[in-house]
């Protein structure tokens, strides 16, 4: 029997191809699998010199929202007390 992390990176890799696949097909759903499967991932863009994600952030202009954005604190989480 294989081993549990090897089937579980088989699958990983399966649904990763099957939903490429169905992206490059241009299937409207795939769209939301994939952003769903690279955020689940922990997959981030960066913005590197001279690519169009770069250009992209330096065409926006955060200006009117300057002051106004807050610092998101994750809430506290309370642990039930044992009696």
């Amino acid at each position: 029997m294989a081993d549990l992390t090897e089937l579980l990176a088989e699958m990983h890799s399966e649904v990763i191809e099957q939903v490429l696949e169905d992206l490059k097909s241009g299937d409207r759903k795939a769209r939301q699998e994939a952003m769903a499967l690279l955020k689940q991932n922990n997959v981030q863009a960066v913005a590197a010199e001279g690519t169009t994600l770069s250009k992209l952030a330096g065409k926006l202009n955060f200006d009117s929202v300057q002051g106004k954005v807050i610092e998101f604190k994750p809430p506290i989480s309370h642990q039930p007390s044992e009696a």
